[in-house]
């Protein structure tokens, strides 16, 4: 939901014209071997166009991020591709109401 990359704790939302929220979410990878990944595949729930998004690590994106806007929760999958060409897959329960309620959270219109 936050910007890995800013110190900022804001969520964006939007509202569609059928009354449902959508919600700006980031999806990225953190931890000790991030160094070592070279491309990740992420998949997104079906509805999502298009539900595959592969992303080459780069200097510019070293977390591998992208950015989605969603009205709900979902589980994501992620298969991560190493420097020797050695793959896993791990799965991520995308939630956001907790940090959404955060007494530090600020919710702006995008």
């Amino acid at each position: 939901m936050f910007d890995p990359d800013c110190t900022d704790r804001v969520a964006l939302f939007r509202r569609r014209p059928s009354g449902d929220t959508l919600y700006r979410v980031f999806i990225y990878l953190e931890g000790p071997d991030l160094p070592f990944v070279n491309e990740v595949t992420y998949r997104l729930h079906e509805t999502f166009s298009p539900p595959t998004r592969a992303i080459t690590r780069s200097v510019s994106n070293s977390r591998c991020k992208i950015t989605i806007w969603t009205w709900g929760i979902f589980t994501v999958r992620a298969t991560i591709g190493d420097k020797t060409e050695g793959q896993i897959t791990i799965t991520h329960d995308l939630t956001y109401g907790q940090q959404i309620s955060a007494p530090e959270t600020v919710l702006k219109a995008g």
